[in-house]
């Protein structure tokens, strides 16, 4: 992973540069305000100064294909910039050189490593991830070497704790069951539609629909909507007992995928309705979904009250929605699960895409990503 610093007059400044030279996948890790240096500079506007990153082996390969500036000004900017930044870097060893002499490098280097161990802290905590889980990355991470070998190691550490995604599973067997299950509000009819529609138009796959959703006359009619649309067979399941009459409908059905009623966690009586439900139909698959914009206070209660089903898969909803990405990290810390899809607005079919940990991974560990 490259990490460049960019001093700039503006925010806008700073974009253009990081953009120009890192390319659109950069991530901004801190910006600070700095005061120009000498006595007029007390006078003056302060800088901004924004640390920047990106992978190395994406930056050789847009380094690799960028065109020749056809316009000679810009051509005499750019090669006016890379001799200043020459200078700099000359001027950078020479401090260290001094420093070396005079015994106070080890000093200089632990004050370094503790004011990137507080950046990061602070970037973390902001972009929403909780505090117990910030220290734990921190004690993990091994900080020793450069800071470029830091922030790498720590973008390491996440990817690998967010895991690899784990997608739904089609095997011979017809039909295949599939429970959605999860709170009020996070959008499982929506997102059975959009994995519907995907299964049938990209799988060839025949679809069957049961809603066990009976206590919102919406949500039925919304699935049936979504149904004649696509042609798809659904059926009502209103008691626990009509399961197998109502599973023999879809002999001719690749998969089947069960729609549930949103339960209040704190609902002891709803939750012991679903679980009559899921121990009855015994599901090949169940994906619990979860709304990023949750606080993770409420997650841990969500996930302990679905404990009742050993496997599941989880799909993270309105990821749309949220500035900040550190609930990703949260919710598969606390569920311990595969995380299998992420949703990015009501369209059906298209906003549904496979969990991807590496951009999430950039995303939880910079402020955004340009």
């Amino acid at each position: 992973m490259k990490i460049k610093r960019y001093l700039a007059h503006d925010m806008q400044e700073a974009l253009i540069r990081i953009k120009a030279d890192l390319g659109k996948d950069a991530v901004i890790l801190s910006t600070k305000k700095v005061r120009q240096k000498g006595l007029f500079g007390f006078f003056k506007k302060p800088l901004i100064e924004v640390t920047a990153a990106c992978e190395e082996e994406k930056v050789i390969r847009r380094e690799e294909g960028m065109p020749k500036p056809e316009n000679l000004t810009l051509s005499l900017q750019l090669s006016q910039i890379k001799e200043l930044e020459k200078k700099i870097d000359s001027l950078e060893k020479t401090i260290k050189e001094v420093i070396k002499d005079t015994n106070v490098i080890p000093e200089v280097k632990e004050v370094s490593k503790k004011n990137f161990l507080d950046v990061m802290r602070e970037n973390l905590k902001k972009n929403g991830v909780e505090e117990e889980i910030v220290e734990g990355l921190l004690a993990k991470v091994n900080w020793d070497g450069s800071i470029n070998n830091m922030v790498n190691n720590m973008y390491k550490e996440i990817k690998n704790i967010l895991g690899t995604p784990v997608t739904l599973s089609l095997d011979s067997k017809q039909p295949q069951v599939v429970f959605f299950v999860g709170p009020t509000g996070v959008g499982k009819t929506t997102t059975i539609a959009k994995i519907a529609a995907k299964l049938m138009f990209e799988e060839g796959k025949k679809v069957g629909f049961i809603t066990a959703d009976t206590y919102r006359i919406a949500a039925v009619e919304q699935l049936k909507t979504y149904a004649e649309i696509m042609n798809i067979k659904t059926k009502v399941w209103y008691e626990v007992d009509e399961y197998d009459q109502i599973i023999k409908s879809f002999d001719d059905s690749d998969v089947v995928l069960v729609d549930t009623a949103g339960r209040s966690h704190k609902n002891q009586e709803h939750m012991d309705e679903l679980r009559a439900f899921v121990e009855k139909a015994s599901p090949d698959e169940v994906f619990l979904l979860l709304s990023a914009t949750t606080q993770p206070s409420v997650f841990k209660e969500i996930v302990n009250t679905y404990s009742f089903i050993d496997n599941y898969k989880v799909i993270i909803t309105k990821v749309d929605e949220v500035s900040t990405y550190g609930n990703i990290l949260n919710i598969k810390h606390y569920t311990q699960k595969p995380i299998a899809y992420v949703t990015t607005g009501q369209n059906v079919p298209d906003d549904i895409q496979q969990f991807n940990p590496e951009h999430f991974a950039k995303l939880i560990i910079g402020s955004k990503v340009l």
